[in-house]
């Protein structure tokens, strides 16, 4: 050996020559004598540095030369280190040879990649954001957040749970899967709130949950370990949705690129915090346009509500095949004037529930007063004639005295119109019972 090189052993990077044609080990410095070991010299460059059968596919060779080095990076599958190389022609006895000394960093690209995923999230959690305000959060198409998301991380699944009021049950209401990955979430509805076990004091507690290996959790947390296995769910991620300290929800991540799995609780954090406010929103808004669209004495819907169905519904233009009732009770301002007006209330209650009862798939509402109207879609004559019927034996069995406008659309009409004629034969049939009832003579003829 020339002792030029043997200078090299006392360097900590490593140093091989090998020849350009043949590619046998002409030389290996100590350190890569020492990783490599003694048989080093009856092997090729491919086969100790590789252990690859024939020579690399990304071998530089060809685009060597004498006057300068040619720098570049590789990731080494066999030692799993990351190397900044540094190659370039030599004579060895006579010999073109390949000199090359490779630069262990590992450890500064490991760092790197850390930065780099950290930065990534970062990007990611203001997309979110920024997607979340333009599609009006929950009222919006969520599956766009959760496709950010997915796709960012190289998930199989991103799914949101929410709880139930009552806190009892999960119910998945938000999923995106990767193309090729089975959908979940007609099977995850109305589950136990065991469905987290072990997890619940963690959600509750704000922290993520981050299983990088579900096996670990065979022994450890079997409810959890079968739930997620037989799912072909290897990793898992789950976030709580809070408000206050009470769990409203969670959000999920089935399977994410492993790489993100060390670096992405910080994410989670605030994405989760962006999510419960979002939802928390939403659901005020609900619970608000519920009440506002509710009537709370008989809990059927009122005539906002009404008005908004009718217009979507008129909005798809005439139509035929369904019909209306119009129900006014008789002598309401009696039992009022008489009997005090909490028995005024309970009959408006009892009279709603018969008519949600007798018309049980239709578009129930109280209209305000004592009026009630009953709009049933896609009802055959003799099938609307019959809840018309029981709907008048249940009123009589209870003793509510009412009036009832009928109109059946054999031919098309608008539901608004409908609904006017129904109303104009309630007025008639109002008409005979205070004829009856002169002492009740609340209707008056204009």
């Amino acid at each position: 050996m020339p002792d030029p090189y043997k200078i090299f052993d006392a360097l900590a990077e490593l140093v091989y020559i090998s020849d350009i044609e043949s590619h046998d080990l002409l030389y290996m410095n100590e350190p890569m004598r020492k990783l490599v070991g003694p048989e080093w010299r009856s092997m090729k460059c491919y086969e100790a540095l590789h252990d690859k059968t024939e020579p690399c596919g990304f071998c530089n060779n060809d685009s060597l030369d004498a006057d300068a080095f040619v720098a570049w990076d590789h990731f080494n599958e066999k030692f799993k280190k990351y190397y900044l190389l540094k190659d370039k022609l030599v004579d060895w006895e006579g010999r073109s040879a390949r000199f090359e000394v490779a630069f262990d960093v590992s450890e500064q690209r490991e760092r790197s990649s850390v930065l780099e995923v950290q930065l990534g999230l970062e990007r990611l959690l203001v997309q979110c954001a920024m997607k979340l305000q333009s599609i009006d959060g929950f009222a919006g198409d969520m599956t766009l957040v959760l496709e950010m998301i997915g796709r960012y991380l190289e998930a199989d699944r991103v799914y949101i749970f929410q709880v139930s009021p009552d806190g009892r049950l999960f119910r998945n209401t938000h999923e995106w899967c990767a193309e090729g990955v089975v959908p979940q979430i007609d099977g995850l509805q109305d589950v136990g709130m065991d469905f987290v076990g072990q997890w619940l004091p963690l959600l509750l507690g704000r922290r993520t949950v981050i299983v990088k290996d579900v096996e670990e959790l065979r022994e450890t947390a079997p409810a959890e370990y079968e739930m997620l296995s037989t799912r072909g769910i290897a990793s898992v991620v789950d976030a709580p949705l809070l408000v206050g300290d009470k769990l409203i929800g969670s959000i999920g991540v089935d399977n994410p690129a492993a790489v993100h799995l060390d670096h992405c609780e910080s994410f989670f954090t605030s994405l989760s915090y962006f999510l419960s406010i979002e939802l928390e929103r939403y659901r005020t808004k609900e619970r608000f346009k519920t009440l506002s669209y509710t009537d709370s004495m008989t809990e059927l819907s009122n005539r906002n509500r009404f008005i908004e169905d009718v217009g979507k519904l008129d909005g798809e233009g005439a139509r035929s095949g369904f019909g209306v009732a119009y129900v006014d009770l008789n002598g309401l301002k009696d039992i009022n004037d008489h009997e005090g007006h909490a028995q005024g209330d309970r009959v408006l209650k009892l009279a709603g529930d018969i008519l949600k009862e007798a018309f049980s798939d239709a578009l129930v509402y109280r209209m305000g007063g004592d009026e009630f109207l009953a709009v049933a879609l896609d009802k055959d004559e003799s099938e609307f004639a019959e809840q018309v019927a029981e709907a008048r034996r249940k009123l009589a069995a209870q003793a509510c005295s009412m009036a009832m406008g009928v109109h059946y659309a054999r031919t098309p009409c608008l539901v608004d119109d409908a609904v006017r004629w129904a109303d104009s034969a309630m007025y008639a049939d109002k008409r005979v019972y205070y004829e009856s009832h002169p002492a009740s003579a609340r209707y008056r003829e204009a």
